[in-house]
C-alpha cells in the first residue's frame, strides 16, 4: 500500500485530506509542522510515495522542506499546496523539483485524480 505524507499546519486540512485519500486505499501520514514532517519522511523513506506539502508552515518554509526532500529522494513526487496564489512561488516550487502546485481551496476529487496519476507515473 502506498503511503502519502501530508505536511500542513492546518489540522482541519490534514484531517480532510487524510479522509479523502484514505478512500483511495492509501496509507496516510500527517504532520502539522515542518520538523515533524521531515522526521516522518526520514523514518518512512522506503514507504512514502508522495508528499502533499503546504508552502506556509508555522515553523519552516515549505520550499526549504522541498529542497531537503529532493536531496534525500528526488524520485518522490511532491505536490505543493498554498492558500496564496503566487506565480513566483509556483515557478520556484517547480524549479526546485515539485511535481505540481495546488491553490487552496481545491477540489478533492481533482486532487485524488492527480494523486492517482502521479503514483501511477511513479509506478507505485
Amino acid at each position: 500500500m502506498a503511503s502519502i505524507l501530508i505536511i500542513d499546519d492546518d489540522e482541519g486540512m490534514c484531517w480532510a485530506l487524510e479522509k479523502s485519500l484514505q478512500s483511495g486505499g492509501y496509507r496516510i501520514l500527517t504532520a502539522t509542522s515542518g520538523r515533524e514532517g521531515l522526521a516522518l519522511f526520514t523514518d518512512n523513506l522506503d514507504d512514502v510515495k508522495l508528499i502533499l506539502l503546504d508552502v506556509s508552515l508555522n515553523d519552516m518554509n515549505g520550499l526549504d522542506i522541498l529542497k531537503q526532500v529532493m536531496q534525500k529522494s528526488a524520485s518522490i513526487p511532491v505536490l505543493i499546496m498554498t492558500g496564496y496564489s503566487s506565480m513566483s512561488v509556483a515557478l520556484e516550487a517547480i524549479n526546485r523539483g515539485a511535481a505540481g502546485y495546488l491553490t487552496k481551496p481545491f477540489d478533492m476529487a481533482g486532487l485524488r485524480e492527480k494523486v492517482s496519476v502521479l503514483l501511477t507515473e511513479n509506478q507505485v
